[in-house]
């Protein structure tokens, strides 16, 4: 069974990537229903967001592929299980990649790491 770390920890997530992706100076179509956020973009590209709750991860779906990141306590990030990197990053440089479009975070803590 899910930590409720994970549910704060994911919970806090998704609201600040809706947020994020809803200032974008972009038509971009957000739908969420059931621990999925699924973002369309004007020139077609679609993200997919989904919450795992029996691994305790969140995964990412783009053009680039599908990845899974972990939550590291100590860092207090989202962290990509192969790699490493941060879902922050990652999702900053996924975006610009497939949309054109720059990701500004307010305070990039709001998506931890």
């Amino acid at each position: 069974m899910p930590s409720s770390d994970y549910y704060e920890q994911i919970e806090e997530t998704f609201e600040a990537v809706e947020v994020a992706l809803e200032s974008l100076p972009d038509d971009v179509d957000i739908r969420g229903a059931e621990g999925v956020i699924n973002a369309t973009f004007s020139n077609g590209v679609v993200f997919v967001f989904s919450r795992q709750p029996p691994a305790e991860q969140l995964w990412l779906a783009t053009p680039g592929g599908g990845f899974h990141y972990a939550w590291h306590e100590d860092t207090r990030t989202w962290r990509d299980t192969k790699s490493g990197e941060s879902f922050h990053d990652f999702l900053v440089e996924e975006l610009a990649t497939h949309t054109g479009l720059a990701l500004a975070w307010d305070n990039h803590e709001d998506i931890h790491g």
